[in-house]
């Protein structure tokens, strides 16, 4: 029988290689608060989970924030192949089935997960903070909360949603 101490050495040793994962919604924020965010937290990487990384949002499509990020200390990526498909969302019959239906599509294509992870892995294995970003400010209601669910099942991780919260 293991002791209260080894429980919790294993415990402290199986969370230190544990990775994390952040995301983060822009839904009512500024550019400035955002940055903000993503300064406060550490996040040394941002890779924009959207399907077209447009917006009628200043500073959130992705010429501006390109520009925008790096400026700040913080590199941009675009993994377009992670978005919620315009196709699907187009059928959707509200948010929650086209958020369902984004599920879906994430277990009938397992390569978007494995191309997320390549793409994580050196940002990870540099000691790198990367955070998965996209419109809704409450993770529940955007995709990205799926894909990071996704992400971290097959390996020792720890999703955290900066700025969760629904109102500003």
């Amino acid at each position: 029988m293991a002791t209260s101490g080894a429980r919790q050495t294993r415990r402290r040793i199986s969370s230190e290689r544990a990775v994390e994962l952040f995301t983060l919604g822009y839904e009512k924020r500024t550019l400035e608060s955002f940055l903000e965010l993503l300064r406060e937290a550490g996040i040394d990487a941002v890779i924009d989970v959207r399907d077209v990384p447009w917006s009628h949002k200043p500073g959130f499509s992705k010429g501006p924030l390109s520009e925008a990020l790096p400026e700040a200390g913080i590199e941009y990526m675009h993994a377009g192949f992670a978005g919620n498909p315009k196709a699907l969302r187009s059928a959707a019959q509200d948010n929650a089935d086209a958020l369902g239906r984004y599920e879906e599509h994430l277990r009938e294509r397992p390569e978007i997960v494995a191309e997320l992870d390549a793409l994580l892995g050196p940002l990870h294995a540099a000691g790198k903070k990367a955070c998965l970003i996209c419109f809704e400010r409450d993770p529940q209601d955007c995709h990205r909360g799926i894909l990071a669910r996704a992400w971290a099942k097959s390996r020792p991780a720890v999703v955290r949603h900066l700025g969760a919260e629904r109102e500003p």
